[in-house]
């Protein structure tokens, strides 16, 4: 990938050790440009405007001010396929322009495009319940159904399956990470990175490539994440989840909020309960954002019959109405129906080819209807 002169030179700038969003931004209130900040470092002595850098980062800046580092930097991009977008380039996401401490170079793998009107980003617990889980899949297979990028951060639990759920239905999801996007964390998750990437999603991150996941990155990177778009949906988390944080973001950054209700016993509810007690739109399906936004509008169903186009038999009956209510393993249908192994599995059989059931990772069941 091409870049200017002066794209160069920021993304150099911004990949330098210590020298975060708001160090590179206060250095660019002192220089002209991060051209001069290079040029400023080849005089002799310490610049008097970079004394409030400290030490450490001083010498890393310094140590950096190098033809082969500079080289090692874009040829390392070039050979893991990476494109830096700057604050400076043609696409670089116009929403992430009005947020506090904008990242100034996003590091990007994938086709995807950062900048898309449909945008809304699906957070939560990472020890999520199976409802959780059935609810952030569910909610982003239906918004990428309806052209809407899911973005989320790949961790654990609801981000993962928020992720899923979009990739099922065919859609674009986009993956913001707390370490560089040649890196992949949770190391589990490298066939959901690939598949993201081979299916027309991007993986991102404002850290330079190599950064490990760090704790203290995570929630830094959430800022990025409700930055990128329209809304955020928080599925599930407990009073003080790190979900809260990219919600709390979202918030200052004038971002709409929406929330899944749970039961009032749950501690994983707690956070979306509150939420919608203090304003957020409550959300049951994805219909709510979908209408929301007036992106698309719901099919009219009969409340009579809501099933009425795919009937069930009694037997099937006994067997997808506890699935309505919650994913549910072979061993567990057997004892709620009461049906053998065989009859169950004939059933289980029959009701996947006709779509209304699907076995999900874990081996566990679930109804579409």
């Amino acid at each position: 990938m091409s870049y200017t002169d002066m794209e160069q030179y920021w993304i150099w700038l911004s990949s330098v050790e210590g020298i975060g969003p708001k160090r590179f931004y206060q250095l660019l209130s002192i220089y002209e440009d991060a051209r001069s900040v290079w040029d400023a470092l080849g005089a002799s002595g310490a610049p008097d405007g970079m004394k409030f850098l400290g030490r450490p980062t001083m010498q890393a800046l310094r140590d950096a001010r190098d033809e082969g580092y500079f080289y090692r930097l874009f040829d390392q991009l070039e050979r893991l396929e990476i494109r830096a977008v700057t604050r400076i380039s043609e696409g670089y996401p116009a929403r992430l322009t009005s947020i506090y401490d904008p990242p100034p170079t996003l590091h990007v793998r994938g086709a995807c495009d950062l900048d898309a009107e449909r945008m809304i980003a699906v957070v939560g617990s990472r020890r999520c319940t199976r409802d959780g889980q059935r609810a952030a899949r569910e909610i982003a297979r239906g918004l990428a159904e309806a052209d809407v990028t899911v973005v989320s951060g790949m961790a654990r639990g609801i981000d993962t399956h928020a992720h899923e759920g979009a990739l099922s239905a065919g859609g674009h999801t986009i993956a913001v990470l707390g370490c560089g996007v040649d890196v992949c964390y949770p190391p589990e998750n490298e066939g959901l990175l690939r598949q993201i990437l081979d299916t027309g999603g991007a993986v991102l991150s404002e850290y330079t490539p190599g950064t490990l996941p760090l704790p203290g990155n995570f929630p830094q990177r959430n800022r990025i994440i409700s930055g990128l778009c329209e809304g955020v949906l928080l599925v599930e988390g407990a009073k003080k989840s790190g979900a809260m944080i990219t919600v709390n973001c979202a918030l200052e950054q004038g971002r709409d909020v929406f929330a899944v209700p749970g039961s009032l016993y749950s501690p994983l509810s707690a956070a979306p309960n509150r939420m919608i007690v203090d304003g957020a739109a409550p959300v049951l399906s994805p219909w709510e954002i979908l209408e929301y936004y007036h992106w698309a509008r719901r099919p009219e169903v009969s409340d009579a019959n809501p099933h009425r186009e795919l009937p069930l038999d009694p037997e099937e009956e006994t067997l997808v109405a506890p699935l309505r209510e919650q994913e549910l393993s072979f061993e567990e249908l057997v004892e709620i129906t009461g049906f053998s192994a065989q009859k169950l599995n004939s059933h289980l059989t029959m009701l996947e080819l006709r779509g209304i059931i699907v076995k999900v990772p874990g081996g566990m069941y679930r109804a579409y209807l």
